[in-house]
């Protein structure tokens, strides 16, 4: 095995979009572990908008980094050394590997580590169908929507690594209307040949609410939100009666201050409307993730769900593919194949 490998270390805090200059590529030794730890290959690393919060320290649920760490991020990776009785050589892992070709990790609750026995499937799924992206999606649609046969189903961020399996989840459960909210003709042709989806709509087109009102003429009944802000507001205008929405992400707003949030005019419909409104975080639901990944594996065996994956290659594209996230160029899990 070689004795060094490469890492990316955060080079400064970002000023508003992360930048390349905001990283710096390392080479140093590979680690040595101790009692307790296991050395994890890296095969697969992903990329999410919320690294762009842990590198200015504006989460509660992830440790603080200072300039010189190595970047915090999740992966797939096999075990190829350990002093840990959990895990064993050749185990496949998911967990918290950080941006480098070998991860250190221990039998602790900070890493999130899962390990994956899907071995017929991709490990890449580990990264998205079959990981938290994909655990993300089910627990929105089906435990929080809890979507039923004949709903009228509305996502946004529709072509993104949630909003991509989003959709298959909700056609699985048996939706009626299926309608995608995604930027550009490129990811809007992706919801509909690609992605499961009925309707595309192009949010950067200039009517993106006369087309909602358009393909919901007896409203919404579903909701899954991975953008907040104004659309969320204008959402609530339009649901139904026992209405259910599912609040995973707020992109619109990752980038500007609480004082230019959106202000809301339509909360009072929630009550109005008898429905219901909940934000989750995946790792709450950690007693769940092996009964989450049978489900996924079964609709992916079934062909219910076709994961869709935009794979960079090689450590050195991490910074690029985190960037485009913001950039809106990516369509489905945005990963890295390091290995």
């Amino acid at each position: 095995m070689a004795k060094n490998m490469k890492q990316w270390t955060m080079a400064k805090r970002p000023q508003g979009l992360v930048q390349l200059s905001d990283f710096k590529l390392e080479e140093v030794q590979i680690p040595q572990i101790s009692e307790g730890e296991v050395l994890v290959k890296t095969l697969y690393l992903g990329v999410a908008p919320v690294m762009l919060r842990y590198m200015t320290n504006e989460t509660s649920f992830e440790r603080p980094m200072e300039v010189g760490d190595v970047m915090i991020g999740r992966g797939v990776g096999r075990v190829i050394e350990s002093k840990c009785a959990t895990f064993k050589i050749g185990d496949l892992l998911q967990t918290k590997l950080g941006w480098r070709e070998y991860g250190v990790i221990k039998d602790d609750p900070y890493y999130m580590t899962y390990k994956m026995d899907t071995h017929d499937l991709s490990p890449s799924y580990g990264v998205g169908a079959l990981g938290m992206n994909g655990f993300t999606s089910l627990i929105g649609m089906r435990d929080i929507c809890k979507v039923k046969k004949g709903d009228h189903v509305l996502v946004s961020g529709a072509a993104g690594s949630v909003g991509s399996m989003a959709g298959f989840i909700a056609k699985a459960l048996g939706s009626s209307t299926l309608v995608g909210i995604a930027g550009g003709a490129k990811k809007c042709k992706l919801l509909t040949e690609k992605l499961g989806y009925d309707i595309a709509i192009d949010y950067k087109e200039p009517d993106l609410y006369q087309k909602i009102d358009r393909h919901f003429p007896n409203g919404i009944d579903v909701f899954f939100d991975n953008v907040g802000g104004q659309l969320l507001d204008e959402v609530l205008g339009r649901i139904n009666r026992r209405a259910r929405i599912a609040i995973c992400g707020r992109i619109s707003e990752y980038l500007i201050s609480p004082e230019e949030y959106h202000r809301p005019k339509n909360m009072y419909k929630i009550g109005l409307k008898d429905a219901k409104m909940e934000g989750f975080f995946i790792y709450d639901f950690q007693e769940n993730y092996r009964e989450y990944e049978a489900q996924l594996a079964q609709w992916i065996r079934e062909d219910k769900i076709q994961p869709l994956e935009d794979i960079g290659i090689g450590l050195e594209e991490m910074p690029n593919a985190l960037i485009s996230l913001y950039k809106g160029t990516n369509g489905g899990t945005r990963m890295v194949k390091i290995d």
